[in-house]
């Protein structure tokens, strides 16, 4: 059952913790309950600092452009803004049981027990975390896969090998997929520095995946350019062939998308990909792609309990039947669906002070208003404290730094309620939240639990449309 009480906000003082020390004299689980509660109302949110800011922010379409400059094939060398919009939600939390996922996973997706090295499988209370082939490919990837929009700019200053660092300790503890883009300034840069740090045979168990992004000069695009991207990609991460390569198109008014892609599908029949991938396509231009032959394999959209979009347009259906997984990015909106925000005002544009926040931020408006939002959390929280009153829910054993919280059953949601989902996309700016990362995939959601959130859903406004409508301007 789900307890819908509503917990409100507390201070401690001595004489409260007198009577909880009294209580407990008599009632082991009584303390521990209140134990519990206590810590779910704690939040630290401490902040990566260091000296490297890279790109530049605009805004266009109610969307959030990051803006960075890419090498033409041309002689001339001449250089080209491109504007993208890619969402990383960057807080998260992750993982979950071999034997719950066997038996929840949707028949297109075959999960895999990951053979950790010894340092990941030491991760803590030994969970491990498990892979997903995308699609009927052999490319498996972790359910957490480290997302690095961030270093991109918009998300304030950090030190390169603090950032090299962060991959490290990630892909120690199983998290073994990174996402990028050439878009990103330096972030296939300073993730082939990460990668030629990793030691034979780890190496080949890293999984970069980056995006092949086409905002302007569209007609321009031709084999030699595709190639030469394709080329540098592979040189800055310091591969000799791309797992997976995620396609963006900007206008389809412009119908070379499909003309392009062929284009990396011949690259790919060539050895210098793996596997292609898109990235925020609407469903009708997506069975475009899949019409005309373009082995997609993988589908990267914004998807959470605030952002239904893949839902609504029938896309996440149309995936599973289709073969194509989806890495759902901005699953808990860059913090907002956590405990941080439970019981709390609706942060003003002053608060907002990453672009990821900014971008969500927006989002969470477009959902319903901050009310709605709240009963939002506060299911999720009841769900939460649930599990953690139930120690048997979980593969871990219950303490206080292992609790389930909020961004876990909003991660849980996204992958539990839609079998198209492959993986989540978790954006990386430390080490603070790996615990959290780990815990996600340490139970499921059961179908009354998954039932109790799809009635707060079903209340939303929007976002409306189809994936990426509103920031393409179409709705």
């Amino acid at each position: 059952m789900i307890s819908h009480k509503k917990y409100e906000n507390i201070m401690l003082s001595l004489p409260s913790i007198t009577l909880l020390m009294f209580i407990s004299l008599y009632n082991i689980s009584s303390m521990a309950f209140a134990f519990v509660f206590i810590t779910h109302n704690i939040h630290n949110d401490n902040h990566n600092h260091g000296i490297v800011e890279t790109t530049t922010k605009s805004s266009t379409n109610n969307a959030l452009f990051m803006t960075s400059s890419i090498s033409n094939h041309d002689n001339n060398e001449r250089l080209i803004n491109r504007r993208e919009v890619i969402a990383l939600g960057g807080y998260l939390t992750g993982m979950k049981s071999y034997n719950k996922l066997l038996a929840n996973a949707a028949s297109t997706t075959a999960i895999v027990q990951e053979e950790t090295s010894t340092s990941a499988s030491a991760s803590i209370n030994n969970i491990k975390i498990p892979k997903v082939k995308l699609g009927k490919s052999n490319l498996s990837v972790s359910r957490t896969i480290q997302g690095y929009w961030q270093l991109a700019g918009g998300h304030g200053k950090y030190k390169e090998d603090d950032a090299i660092n962060n991959m490290k300790k990630h892909y120690d503890i199983g998290i073994n997929t990174l996402d990028t883009a050439d878009i990103y300034g330096p972030s296939e840069l300073i993730m082939g520095k990460f990668i030629k740090d990793v030691t034979t045979p780890k190496k080949d168990d890293v999984v970069p995946c980056t995006k092949f992004c086409c905002f302007r000069y569209l007609d321009e695009i031709d084999r030699n350019e595709v190639r030469a991207r394709i080329l540098k990609s592979c040189d800055r991460l310091q591969v000799k062939k791309l797992p997976l390569v995620q396609f963006f198109w900007s206008n389809y008014d412009n119908k070379r998308y499909i003309d392009v892609a062929l284009m990396l599908t011949e690259l790919k029949e060539e050895g210098l990909i793996q596997e292609i991938g898109a990235t925020n396509f609407d469903l009708k231009r997506l069975q475009e792609l899949k019409k005309n032959d373009v082995p997609i394999v993988s589908h990267q959209v914004q998807l959470s309990a605030l952002d239904r979009r893949p839902i609504q347009s029938g896309m996440s259906n149309w995936c599973h039947e289709n073969d194509i997984s989806l890495i759902a990015f901005g699953t808990v909106g860059s913090g907002l669906l956590s405990n941080r925000y439970l019981n709390e005002k609706q942060p003003t544009s002053e608060q907002l002070t990453t672009s990821s926040l900014r971008m969500y931020g927006k989002t969470a408006s477009r959902f319903g208003n901050w009310k709605l939002v709240q009963e939002l959390l506060h299911t999720m929280d009841d769900i939460a404290t649930d599990i953690n009153n139930n120690p048997e829910r979980t593969s871990t054993s219950a303490s206080s730094s292992n609790d389930i919280n909020i961004g876990n059953i909003a991660q849980r949601y996204v992958l539990d309620a839609t079998p198209s989902v492959a993986s989540v996309l978790v954006g990386v700016r430390n080490c603070n939240h790996i615990n959290e990362n780990m815990n996600t995939h340490s139970f499921t959601l059961s179908k009354n639990e998954i039932d109790a959130i799809d009635m707060i859903v079903k209340k939303r406004d929007g976002p409306k449309g189809d994936v990426w409508d509103i920031e393409r301007g179409f709705v």
